[in-house]
């Protein structure tokens, strides 16, 4: 052979060895992560699986560098869909999206059931007592309006005779009590225990109304098809925080303490909320998500009803070793 050869096929050989060292023949560095974006509607102890997982770097651990994004639950499954954001937590929305021919699934289920609370001024007595007055949510037609009609209409009240009231935010939900703009608020943890120790009261708990598969993990069918193994490492780390929340609960009841701003009592009250809602295997079964299904068509928030297996899709979930 000729030394111009021998020269060249070495200088090929060292690229190679370059390429490498840097991981680029496998198309990514060595120590790369996938970039991944999460919607969540507003920075809420009820969403401690994935403040959690991202602060005790476990989504680092599968190799996941997690942005997590404030977006109204309205508008997040646009941004699944678009391919703006990866994931989204609100089971509740997507499946009003898929009757509607949305292209998303739900891989988990994290919660199966609604952290809410109809929150009052210690004077009112009943939940009667609010026919006829106005009802501070989140949005109209948004989780926390819904559940807000059940909690009303388990404890007796016609929740047509109600002015639900949207303010935006949780937060400003919880203002709009305080200043009495309105008779009652529907809150989720930290705020219904930051309400009580105010002196408010606590007039029903929708977690104690049905079981529903709440928050989970939903994404875009085509990220389904075409990154199982980015899916697949999200639900590594799902199942991973919610072992670290159960295994480590003092240093949990800390961190919500710390990082919400909450008092001790607050903190551990949120803890104890969570985790009895939890789903360890992140999966429910085909009868609990057809009941819920039936559930949302009967009243009407869906427009067909749907079967599990147009938004549900447990089978990574179920593989997982």
């Amino acid at each position: 052979m000729g030394h111009g050869y021998k020269r060249g096929a070495a200088k090929l050989i060292g690229v190679l060895v370059a390429l490498v060292g840097f991981g680029l023949v496998h198309g990514r560095p060595v120590d790369a992560t996938d970039k991944v974006r999460i919607a969540l509607s507003v920075r809420n102890v009820v969403f401690l699986p994935f403040y959690y997982a991202k602060d005790r770097k476990i989504y680092h651990k599968h190799g996941l560098d997690v942005e997590i994004i404030q977006m109204r639950s309205d508008l997040q499954l646009a941004g699944v869909v678009s391919g703006e954001i990866d994931y989204t937590p609100a089971i509740g929305p997507a499946t009003l999206g898929a009757a509607n021919s949305m292209p998303v699934k739900a891989v988990a289920v994290l919660y199966n059931a609604p952290l809410f609370s109809l929150v009052t001024p210690a004077s009112v007595s009943s939940l009667e007592d609010l026919e006829g007055k106005r009802v501070a949510v989140s949005r109209i037609g948004s989780d926390s309006h819904r559940f807000g009609s059940l909690m009303l209409e388990n404890g007796g009240a016609d929740s047509k005779k109600v002015t639900f009231i949207q303010t935006g935010s949780t937060t400003v939900s919880l203002a709009s009590l305080q200043q009495g703009a309105v008779a009652a608020a529907v809150l989720s943890p930290p705020f219904t225990g930051i309400m009580a120790e105010k002196g408010f009261k606590v007039l029903g708990r929708s977690r104690s109304l049905v079981e529903s598969p709440w928050l989970g993990l939903v994404t875009s069918k085509q990220k389904l098809e075409r990154q199982p193994e980015e899916v697949k490492n999200m639900l590594l780390s799902m199942r991973d925080v919610i072992t670290a929340i159960q295994r480590d609960k003092a240093d949990v009841i800390s961190y919500i303490e710390k990082n919400f701003k909450v008092s001790k009592a607050n903190a551990t009250e949120s803890y104890d909320e969570i985790a009895g809602v939890i789903v360890d295997a992140m999966f429910m079964r085909d009868d609990q998500i057809k009941k819920y299904l039936e559930g949302t068509h009967a009243r009407g928030e869906t427009s067909k009803l749907l079967a599990p297996e147009d938004l549900f899709d447990f089978s990574l979930v179920r593989g997982l070793k």
